[in-house]
């Protein structure tokens, strides 16, 4: 009976890797197509470095789902270990929780709650003291 629960959580994982891994094939081939299709004009080596660098945390962090969620298979099929559960309640479950409360935290709720007495007066320039003096004097 065990020998069953290894098989199922083993196919679960493949599944699940399956669909990460297509997942983040079709996002980066879209952002890929339509950054160079439509916003090819504003496409700099910049924003080049960055894509590469934050896919490239993106791999690693697949690399880790990998290495933990693949399953083992003997000689003649038989499962050897399952990996671990990626549908269990866990790292694979929060993460997408504690990346809405840090945009939350951090861009959301200070823009709404911003109002009228967030802004600070700006500064005039030396050139803009200068014409309302002159204006003053009139």
């Amino acid at each position: 009976m065990a020998n069953q629960s290894d098989k199922r959580i083993a196919q679960e994982n493949l599944k699940c890797l399956k669909n990460l891994k297509w997942g983040f094939i079709i996002v980066n081939v879209i952002y890929v197509c339509f950054r160079i299709l439509y916003h090819y004009e504003t496409f700099t080596s910049w924003i080049a470095v960055l894509y590469f660098v934050t896919s490239g945390i993106s791999m690693f962090l697949w690399m880790k789902i990998i290495s933990h969620g693949s399953p083992r298979f003997g000689p003649s099929g038989n499962v050897e270990w399952p990996g671990n559960d990626l549908n269990s309640r866990g790292l694979t479950e929060q993460i997408p929780l504690y990346a809405l409360y840090k945009i939350w935290t951090l861009f959301i709720q200070p823009s709404m709650f911003l109002g009228d007495e967030g802004t600070a007066p700006q500064e005039q320039s030396k050139r803009q003291k200068k014409i309302e003096k002159k204006h003053s004097r009139r």
